[in-house]
């Protein structure tokens, strides 16, 4: 058993391997980000009221059912993210609001030095009378090229599953008030 190597001697390596990698990243410029558009028949007015209303997320939102938290400015909302078969629940503070037109987070846990996601969502109307939802992802930190490399692709499905799911929820709210 002489020819394994001690303890200190792994921990050493271990911890410089990791002080190499994040040296490496913080040179690197890894940042990414995505947008997704999509137009709903809905005014800005329901859009928004489906995003803001974190109770109703379990009924319509298959991406993120469980959200909780106060959208307010730099108060927390508390994201379940549905990564394919991958559960992450993430802090998040809010960082912007504009009624009906913006609202954005960005992830607050204790590794946002390393890798740290804002999400916006910008809402116009269009010459119809639609809405178009831009719903834009932007991965910025030494560590940026990691989250790019696991999650990236879970994360896009996401955004694109969400922004169907906001489009139905609105659509039918709509509808709903039409007819009455």
């Amino acid at each position: 058993m002489k020819w394994l190597p001690r303890k200190s001697v792994v921990a050493s390596t271990i911890i410089a391997l990791i002080i190499a990698i994040v040296a490496t990243s913080s040179v690197i410029d890894s940042d990414w980000e995505v947008s997704y558009p999509i137009t709903i028949a809905a005014s800005p007015a329901i859009v928004w009221e489906v995003l803001t209303d974190l109770e109703r997320y379990p009924e319509w939102n298959r991406y993120s059912p469980n959200v909780s938290g106060k959208i307010a400015v730099g108060e927390v909302v508390w994201v379940e993210a549905h990564l394919d078969n991958e559960i992450q629940n993430v802090q998040n503070f809010v960082l912007s609001i504009i009624p009906e037109q913006e609202l954005c987070w960005q992830s607050a846990d204790w590794y946002g030095f390393l890798a740290r996601g804002t999400r916006c969502r910008w809402l116009s109307v269009t010459d119809s009378g639609a809405t178009l939802m831009v719903h834009n992802e932007m991965m910025r930190g030494p560590l940026a090229w990691l989250i790019d490399w696991i999650y990236r692709d879970r994360i896009e499905r996401g955004l694109r599953l969400v922004n169907t799911s906001v489009a139905n929820q609105a659509e039918s709210i709509a509808i709903e008030k039409l007819q009455k």
